[in-house]
């Protein structure tokens, strides 16, 4: 079985050495490691120069980005180059996501006990720093009768079984079947960030389930804080440039896959706005959020690029 990496790195020099060290330790290596630098200026570029020139047990592919793309279009740029490579599965994970030494054995080791092609993707476990399992990678979703989405992180029950299945997979450690990739397509890269490997898993889902298997893990090295993950450092700050990314991105998915639900939060969001409700900075981020998914705005916009930020009033 030929299995494939795709990393995205932008200014996260330290931690990517960290996680380059973790593949190169795999007890069974890989075929091919594709790292993705979008466009980053902390010294990156040139430590994967001559990172490319060391003995490694699997295949270096080095795409230096002209622009940073988001993790959208990163994941996009690296997932079309493994798929012209023609593994049979690519492992998806980002710069700060350490696997552990046995995670492609593990993962072997699963396909030999079930019928693996039936899958549109296999997730590892992701472990918080200090060793506990983050259940809001993998997660479910219910739809109730009057058209409110709910959200519903995997409980630690489920990763006492052998594997469950989920609805939504985060791009941190998941094996994807490129069968599946061929049949719904690659991630979008117009999403930037944020959202973009939700809108990703519901397409997957026309292929095969998704399932996690909590024996294969990967530790994600991430603090969360404020609305958005690593973006609210200070609490004076309202808003800032990710907020607005996870709002537009989680309507555009709605439109797509659950229309009556975009709908009806478009209906409530309008009538808020005109009504002159949405009163905080973070309220109304969230109006032009959603009045641009509406609009079919996307891509990195010209305003709430990296590092925006609001503070309160």
């Amino acid at each position: 079985m030929n299995i494939d990496v795709v990393i995205v790195t932008y200014n996260r020099l330290s931690k990517l050495k960290k996680t380059l060290e973790c593949y190169q330790n795999q007890t069974i290596q890989f075929r091919n490691l594709i790292v993705v630098n979008n466009h980053s200026s902390d010294g990156t570029e040139e430590y994967l120069k001559e990172w490319e020139k060391t003995d490694t047990p699997f295949n270096k592919i080095i795409i230096h980005t002209n622009d940073n793309l988001g993790g959208a279009g990163g994941f996009y740029v690296g997932e079309k180059k493994a798929v012209s490579l023609q593994p049979d599965w690519i492992f998806i994970a980002d710069d700060d996501a350490y696997p552990e030494p046995d995670l492609i054995e593990k993962f072997l080791l699963f396909s030999e006990q079930h019928p693996i092609d039936k899958y549109s993707a296999i997730c590892a476990a992701v472990l918080t720093p200090d060793g506990n399992i983050d259940i809001s990678h993998r997660s479910h979703y219910t739809i109730t009768p009057n058209n409110h989405f709910i959200w519903d992180a995997s409980t630690l029950e489920e990763y006492q079984k052998p594997f469950f299945k989920i609805d939504f997979l985060s791009y941190v450690g998941p094996f994807l079947n490129v069968c599946a990739l061929k049949e719904v397509g690659l991630i979008n890269p117009k999403f930037f960030i944020y959202n973009d490997d939700s809108e990703h898993s519901l397409r997957l889902q026309h292929y095969g389930d998704i399932i996690c298997v909590p024996d294969i893990r990967i530790t994600h090295d991430i603090k969360k804080v404020g609305q958005v993950k690593e973006q609210v450092t200070d609490s004076t700050i309202a808003a800032t440039w990710g907020d607005y990314y996870s709002n537009r991105n989680e309507m555009v998915m709605m439109k797509k896959h659950f229309p009556k639900v975009a709908r009806k939060r478009f209906k409530s969001a309008l009538k808020r706005h005109l009504k002159g409700k949405d009163k905080t900075p973070y309220e109304k981020l969230v109006w032009i959020a959603i009045r641009d998914a509406w609009l079919h705005r996307m891509g990195k916009h010209p305003v709430y690029k990296p590092g925006w930020s609001v503070k309160n009033s």
